[in-house]
């Protein structure tokens, strides 16, 4: 097998939304997050897998796996 090089999904400064799951079905946020910062994880696999810190509206900040966004409309 072949190691395929990966490109991170969003780039700093993209709005995103997070996805919520409510048991039927995926829900997104309402509010809007920026991306602040890429960091790159290895899996046990040895792969890269990109995680994103968000800065909220309300000053908040959080890490997110890159399948967990969305983007903002």
């Amino acid at each position: 097998m072949t190691n395929v090089a990966t490109a991170p999904k969003y780039k700093i400064n993209d709005q995103v939304n997070k996805k919520r799951n409510t048991g039927v079905f995926l829900k997104t946020e309402s509010n809007r997050g920026t991306i602040i910062r890429i960091i790159e994880k290895f899996n046990k696999r040895d792969r890269i897998c990109y995680y994103y810190e968000v800065k909220w509206p309300d000053g908040r900040r959080s890490e997110h796996a890159q399948h967990i966004l969305v983007p903002a409309p």
